[in-house]
């Protein structure tokens, strides 16, 4: 069969044809590639965890119809605003010494920034304090989780969700923030004006121990008179420099579930899953 001259109408054709297909054939590897990147891979973990935590450094997108006179209150004040938290106040109150319930049970007594007292009960383990929960009396008011080792328990308050950690030494950390600072609003956002202004707002609820450098809790920040509730974090490996940043799960229902080996059990809308120790929502 003689071959097609380089000069004539069909070769181009079928260059042109052949071209379209590399082309074509280039352009899906990269179109899966990137998919996968999108998707699955470590480095998308890893730039998306670093994106919200550059954003959280700095609250982005908050919303107050007092400082825009628009009709609709969900509108967006800011897209730049910064999350600056107050310093952490560390109280090491006077303390009433530990109490025997029984042979092994204690119970000790910590007075919280508002005056209230909780009795924390707990067992000594090599005199090694390992928490147990809070007294009965307490329960109506209080919500409690410990550490996976039992060395540090939170304490939350069910109606002002004022929330505390207290560690081994019965040390007390406040770990809610009085207020959010706006550099783009130049105001700052008091807990309390917010809590009262929007009712069943979520500030700081629900917190849980994911790790034992880690609590993690549910809030409508970085929106006010919004439904949208996100899952944050409370980094307290150093307890000089406790921070709070905002992951990308969100949605309009949020509860905090069961610690697992793999992770945090979450139900979102309605819909059970996993939040694994590197924030990923399986």
């Amino acid at each position: 069969m003689r071959k097609t001259s380089i000069f004539s109408r069909e070769y181009e054709r079928k260059l042109r044809r052949k071209r379209f297909l590399i082309v074509s054939l280039v352009l899906i590897v990269l179109l899966f590639g990137v998919i996968y990147i999108i998707n699955f891979s470590k480095i998308n973990i890893y730039f998306r965890n670093a994106y919200y935590s550059l954003i959280t450094n700095g609250i982005s997108n908050i919303k107050d119809d007092s400082l825009i006179e628009k009709e609709d209150n969900e509108t967006s004040i800011s897209k730049d605003l910064e999350n600056q938290l107050p310093p952490i106040p560390q109280d090491n109150n006077d303390q009433i010494e530990g109490t025997e319930i029984n042979e092994s049970e204690l119970m000790h007594k910590v007075t919280l920034n508002n005056d209230n007292e909780v009795n924390i009960s707990y067992i000594k383990n090599h005199d090694n304090v390992e928490f147990i929960g809070i007294s009965h009396e307490n329960m109506h008011q209080y919500r409690f989780d410990i550490s996976s080792n039992k060395d540090r328990i939170i304490l939350e308050d069910n109606i002002t969700q004022d929330t505390y950690m207290v560690d081994s030494n019965f040390n007390i950390f406040k770990l809610d923030p009085e207020f959010f600072y706006s550099n783009s609003a130049g105001s700052r956002f008091y807990k309390g004006d917010i809590m009262s202004r929007y009712e069943g707002y979520n500030w700081y609820r629900g917190a849980k121990f994911l790790d034992d450098n880690t609590i993690i809790y549910v809030s409508n920040l970085p929106w006010f008179g919004s439904s949208d509730q996100y899952i944050w974090k409370t980094d307290i490996s150093d307890t000089n420099n406790i921070r709070h940043f905002m992951t990308s799960i969100g949605g309009q229902n949020i509860e905090l579930g069961e610690l697992t080996e793999e992770g945090v059990r979450v139900n979102i809308n309605n819909e059970m899953k996993l939040l694994t120790f590197s924030f990923v929502l399986i």
